[in-house]
């Protein structure tokens, strides 16, 4: 799970006080699995929960009930508006974003009302907001980024965030827009180990 419900993963487990305003609900799918044990028919299991499934705009399939909507996002690699990418082992199509992989490659796993739940760890999730947030064409969406990065800060462990962020290969600009996102909630930018 990726997104802002993740959040509330962050309260449960570390005390992170934060007010979800939203009822999109994101998964991070790697793509192109060759081991046939990771292949399910995930468009089957979530509309057999009561989903109904569209294509939104550029072909992405997303599902909708009960007021939340259900979408799948996965790493973006090269330009920009790639449409979607198709994830036929698990019968999807995901959203291509970039810096996805920081969310997947640093995670964990927690039991939570008896789901298994695997979600970033709060320094990837952080990282991943700091750099977004300057990305977005909302001033809306950039604040609530920055909100999210503030509610975590304090649980922010510097060493794993610096493992983090050296694991990437970011660009001159990415490298702005992590400093202007922790010049903007004073978060010392030494501590990413990017200065």
């Amino acid at each position: 799970m990726i997104g802002s419900w993740v959040m509330l993963i962050y309260q449960e487990l570390y005390g992170a006080r934060y007010a979800l305003r939203t009822m999109d609900i994101d998964f991070a799918v790697h793509i192109a699995h060759t081991r046939s044990q990771l292949r399910a028919d995930l468009k089957q299991l979530i509309t057999g929960l009561g989903f109904t499934d569209y294509m939104a705009a550029e072909g992405v399939q997303k599902f909708t009930g009960g007021g939340y909507e259900v979408e799948f996002i996965g790493q973006r690699s090269g330009g920009r508006n790639t449409g979607f990418l198709s994830v036929p082992e698990w019968n999807v199509t995901a959203i291509p974003l970039p810096f996805i992989n920081i969310l997947m490659d640093f995670s964990d796993v927690a039991e939570l009302d008896g789901f298994t739940i695997r979600f970033p760890i709060p320094e990837a999730y952080f990282l991943h907001k700091l750099i977004i947030a300057r990305k977005r064409p909302s001033d809306a969406k950039r604040d609530k980024d920055l909100e999210q990065c503030t509610a975590i800060m304090q649980v922010i462990n510097d060493e794993r965030l610096r493992q983090a962020a050296q694991a990437q290969r970011f660009g001159k600009e990415t490298r702005r827009h992590i400093a202007a996102s922790c010049d903007a909630i004073g978060f010392p930018l030494h501590r990413i180990g990017l200065s």
